[in-house]
């Protein structure tokens, strides 16, 4: 079943006429609960709740054994906005089309896809393949402390020692 809230008292919504863009608490600048994460460089995007479906449907397969691993995803976005459209054959006027798809903004700098406990080589993987799936340009973002480990599962001879 696709995205979408399970209420909404107005179901079309308004245009946005201010430049004015309030980030909610779930865009963060920096990396909140995962090690690595998916950063948007782009100015504005709506992401429509078929592609996060798809996403989503994606990313759990790298979160599979989660139990045993202990691996954790957090997708930080959900699709809010309203988007309208009119009925096809349709003469002009009467008002505003019904609501045939949600949305969800996506601004500059918002981190909204988080990984945890996965190796770099599987995490980049997948998330490369996100980067392709989804609209505009985005960059992979990592926590300082995981550079240590994944810095000596490269080299298999490098020891664990915290001089970085």
């Amino acid at each position: 079943m696709l995205l979408r809230p399970r209420r909404s008292t107005f179901k079309s919504s308004h245009k946005k006429r201010t430049l004015v863009i309030y980030l909610p608490k779930s865009f963060r600048k920096k990396l909140k609960y995962g090690q690595v994460g998916i950063k948007s460089l782009n100015h504005s995007t709506l992401i429509y709740n078929k592609h996060l479906f798809k996403l989503k449907v994606f990313l759990k397969k790298s979160v599979r054994r989660s139990n045993v691993t202990g691996r954790k995803l957090w997708l930080n976005l959900f699709p809010q906005i309203p988007i309208t459209k009119k009925v096809i054959g349709s003469r002009m006027g009467k008002g505003k089309g019904k609501p045939s798809n949600w949305a969800a903004e996506l601004t500059t700098g918002a981190v909204f896809i988080e990984l945890r406990n996965l190796r770099l080589g599987r995490a980049n993987y997948f998330l490369t393949q996100t980067m392709y799936k989804l609209p505009g340009k985005y960059e992979i973002v990592l926590k300082y402390d995981t550079l240590i480990p994944l810095i000596a599962f490269k080299n298999k001879y490098a020891r664990y020692n915290n001089k970085y």
